[in-house]
């Protein structure tokens, strides 16, 4: 058997370094690079995942304020019926008119007063004057303020009347009807 040769301290302590220099240059070029690669990829997930739940919480949010848009759209709707943005004066007489009739009162004059503007409405009053007994009288009163629209009687002056028409009394009044100022 040949002995085998040794190999000279100096070629061992440079084959060392070669392969410390070729780890380190592999480190450097080749694992350091990935490593930053991945440290990058898992930031950008994270950010990704983060927004993704935030996305969530706004549709989640965005379901319960539709909901919410929904009660309020069918609020106001009620609201402007209750306070509409217009006068709607022929609406308004035709509907008094009715109510009288149907309570057996005459309404021998009405006009318009005045337009108050306040904050958020208006106030437009109306004169009436009316014929009837007091009982039908105090019906067409509460069918008036009982309507789906805002108004209120005030200023209510009782006079015995002086026709024979077989009603108790004249009766004059001032109607308010509100509207919303825009």
């Amino acid at each position: 058997m040949a002995e085998a040769q040794s190999i000279p301290k100096e070629q061992k302590v440079l084959l060392a370094v070669l392969a410390i220099v070729g780890l380190f240059m592999f480190y450097k070029k080749a694992y350091m690079p990935q490593g930053k690669q991945i440290n990058d990829l898992t930031k950008q997930i994270e950010d990704t995942n983060r927004k993704i739940e935030d996305i969530k919480k706004k549709v989640a949010r965005m379901a319960q304020l539709e909901a919410e848009y929904g009660v309020l759209k069918t609020k106001v709707a009620e609201a402007e019926k209750q306070l509409p943005k217009s006068e709607e004066l022929p609406e308004l007489i035709r509907s008094i008119t009715k109510i009288g009739s149907k309570h057996g009162i005459e309404i021998d004059n009405w006009r318009i007063s005045s337009v108050i503007p306040k904050q958020y409405y208006k106030e437009h009053t109306y004169s009436f004057v009316v014929n009837s007994s007091y009982h039908k009288a105090a019906q067409f009163f509460v069918d008036i303020c009982q309507r789906e629209r805002i108004m209120t009687v005030k200023d209510v002056k009782i006079t015995p009347s002086s026709s024979e028409t077989g009603n108790d009394m004249s009766v004059s009044f001032t109607l308010v009807v509100y509207t919303y100022k825009e």
